[in-house]
């Protein structure tokens, strides 16, 4: 007796139906996986950005770093000439001070700042505090820098447990001092006009600090 692969009406068994199935999803993945690569491969074959260091790229012929969200253009590999690169004295620009009453009555911080490269470094005193890590828990205080219109345009934070005391000859303390930087643009340093200094310091209750 003869056997056949098809039932009588031409049907195809179940069996070879699902294989055949299989074999067409088979080829159109792979075919799919073919594409993809094809793509990927060339994409990147012609890619016009890449990455030299961190936040900084080179696209074309431009090298562009990212400085406080904002794309600047820091050099160009098509120029025809090396230009001789220039060390400009840095101006220390003295921000004044800024009361921290309502941290503690007659307390205040005095800033002063010089911008070098993409960083500004700073000096931090706080003054009028001199009992600020006995009486006061630790904490952060927050410097703010603002532009002509009062907008906060760039800040950075300094814990108190970082903060050196000054002593006089007494070798009490006088006043904190925070040596520090923070890396901003040049475009954002042109536009401050004003800082001020919040914090998250409070002061302990009088038991704790009392060692009661």
């Amino acid at each position: 007796m003869e056997t056949s692969d098809h039932f009588k009406n031409g049907a195809t068994p179940k069996s070879q139906t699902s294989r055949e199935i299989k074999f067409i999803k088979m080829k159109n993945t792979t075919f799919y996986l073919l594409i993809s690569l094809t793509i990927l491969f060339y994409s990147c074959s012609n890619s016009d950005t890449t990455q030299v260091a961190e936040n900084t790229f080179v696209y074309k012929t431009k090298v562009y770093k990212i400085v406080d969200n904002e794309i600047t253009v820091i050099g160009d590999l098509k120029s025809d000439s090396i230009r001789k690169y220039q060390i400009q004295k840095p101006v220390k620009k003295d921000f004044g001070k800024d009361a921290l009453d309502y941290i503690k009555p007659g307390a205040y911080a005095t800033l002063d700042a010089l911008y070098r490269g993409t960083n500004l470094y700073f000096n931090l005193h706080i003054l009028g505090f001199n009992d600020l890590k006995e009486k006061y828990s630790t904490g952060h205080f927050i410097i703010r820098f603002e532009d002509e219109f009062g907008f906060v345009i760039h800040s950075t934070e300094v814990p108190t447990n970082e903060l050196t005391g000054m002593l006089d000859e007494n070798n009490e303390i006088v006043a904190y001092r925070y040596n520090g930087k923070t890396e901003m643009s040049i475009d954002i340093y042109k536009a401050i006009k004003n800082y001020n200094v919040s914090s998250t310091v409070k002061e302990k209750s009088k038991s704790s600090y009392w060692g009661l």
